[in-house]
C-alpha cells in the first residue's frame, strides 16, 4: 500500500495482499498516515473496490476527509501514487535482485532511500519538506570490534545508495515513456470516439462478438459520443445499458477519433449484435435481445442454445455458447420457458 503526501511528496511504503480488504486498508492507514501525520483533508486514490465500497466511503463522510478518484487505468491522473507505484517496482526489481531478498525486507529501506532523495525540482528531499531537517543516513561513524554491527550498518548503506539510483534511472525511463506516448490530438463534446479495450472487462471488450479469448478481441470498441469534456484530458462517453457498470470517464489516450467511411462502404450491411443485458424500456438500435431459446446441446463440451432474436425471422437464429449469454438479467426466465416447453 502506497501513500504520498501532496506537499513533501515524502512516500508511506506497507507491505500488504492484494486480498485486503476496506477495513483492513482503513488499519494500515490509520497506523501509517494518521498515527504520524494526523487525518488528511482530502484522500487521491484509485478506483480500487476498497475504496469505493461502502465501509470506506462512509468512514470517510463522517471524518470529515473529502474523497477524490482518479480516472480509471490512468496513472497520470494521480502522479503523486499510481506513477510512483511504477518507479518503486522498477527500482525494486534492480535492489532485490542485487542482493537476492524478499521485497518486503528491503521496503522499508527504499522507502528512506526515496524520502532522503533530493528532487530536482524543489532541490530538498521529501523528508527535509515534512520535517524541515536533513536526514542523517546511517554510516559508521566510529571503530566497532563488533563485526556484525558494522555489516548492518554497511550493508544498509549499500541498500540505500543502490535504491536511490535504481529510483533516479526509473524515473528517468518512465519519464521517456510518458512523453513518447503523449498525443496532441484534441476531442470536443458530441464528437463520436471509439474506445480501446486495452483495460476493458473481456465481456465489454467482445461486446457484440463471440470471441471468449483476450487477445482476440479488437483494440477498439464503439463509437461513442462525447456527452462532456470534463478537462482537456479526461471524456465523459455515453455508454449503452449494457456497459452501465463501467465508469464512464475515460482519459483522451484511449479514445480515437472516428473517422467517416467513404460512401461506397456506407450501404454495407452492420453486423448483428450480441445481447448482454435486457431492458423493457431500451431502445438502442446496435442492440439485439434474446427474445426465446429455442433448444439446447453440448459441442466440445460446452453448452449451447439455439437463440432466437427479438426483431429477427428464424433464418437469423443463431447457437450462442451458454458463457456468452447467461449473464443477461432475464436469463432465469428463459431457461424457465424453454424447460417449460421440452415437457
Amino acid at each position: 500500500m502506497v501513500c504520498i503526501d501532496h506537499l513533501s511528496k515524502r512516500p508511506k511504503y506497507t507491505p500488504t495482499y492484494t486480498t485486503v480488504t476496506g477495513a483492513q486498508a482503513a488499519a494500515i492507514f490509520f497506523e501509517v498516515v494518521v498515527r504520524n501525520h494526523g487525518l488528511p483533508a482530502a484522500i487521491v486514490s484509485d478506483r480500487d473496490p476498497k475504496f469505493t465500497g461502502s465501509f470506506w466511503q462512509e468512514l470517510m463522510r463522517i471524518m470529515g476527509v473529502k474523497l477524490r478518484m482518479t480516472t480509471a487505468f490512468r496513472a497520470q491522473a494521480d502522479g503523486q501514487t499510481e506513477r510512483q507505484n511504477r518507479v518503486l517496482e522498477d527500482g525494486l526489481r534492480c535492489t532485490v535482485s542485487l542482493h537476492g531478498t524478499n521485497w518486503s525486507d528491503v521496503l522499508s529501506t527504499v522507502g528512506y532511500a526515496h524520502a532522503t532523495l533530493v528532487s530536482a525540482s524543489t532541490k530538498m528531499s521529501p523528508f527535509q519538506i515534512d520535517t524541515g531537517r536533513v536526514a542523517r543516513t546511517p554510516g559508521v561513524t566510529t571503530e566497532t570490534r563488533n563485526d556484525y554491527a558494522a555489516n548492518f550498518i554497511q550493508e544498509r548503506q549499500k541498500i540505500i545508495d543502490k535504491a536511490q539510483k535504481n529510483l533516479l534511472e526509473a524515473k528517468a525511463r518512465q519519464k521517456t515513456y510518458y512523453d513518447q506516448g503523449r498525443s496532441g490530438v484534441q476531442f470536443q463534446e458530441g464528437e463520436w470516439v471509439y474506445l480501446s479495450t486495452r483495460n476493458l472487462p473481456l465481456a465489454h471488450a467482445a461486446r457484440g462478438t463471440r470471441i471468449d479469448k483476450d487477445k482476440l478481441v479488437a483494440r477498439f470498441v464503439g463509437p461513442f459520443q462525447i456527452i462532456n469534456m470534463l478537462n482537456k484530458n479526461v471524456a465523459k462517453l455515453k455508454l449503452p445499458k449494457s456497459m452501465s457498470r463501467l465508469h464512464n470517464s475515460f482519459n483522451v489516450d484511449v479514445l480515437r477519433h472516428v473517422v467517416e467511411s467513404p460512401a461506397e462502404f456506407l450501404s454495407r450491411p452492420l453486423p448483428k449484435v450480441s445481447p448482454v443485458h435486457f431492458s423493457p424500456d431500451y431502445d438502442d438500435g446496435d442492440l439485439h435481445v434474446i427474445e426465446r431459446l429455442i433448444k439446447q446441446r453440448t459441442r466440445r463440451r460446452k453448452r449451447q442454445y439455439l437463440v432466437h432474436w427479438q426483431g429477427l425471422p428464424d433464418t437469423e437464429d443463431t447457437w450462442e455458447n451458454e458463457a456468452h449469454i447467461r449473464h443477461v438479467v432475464h436469463w432465469k426466465h428463459l431457461l424457465k420457458e424453454l424447460r417449460a416447453r421440452r415437457r
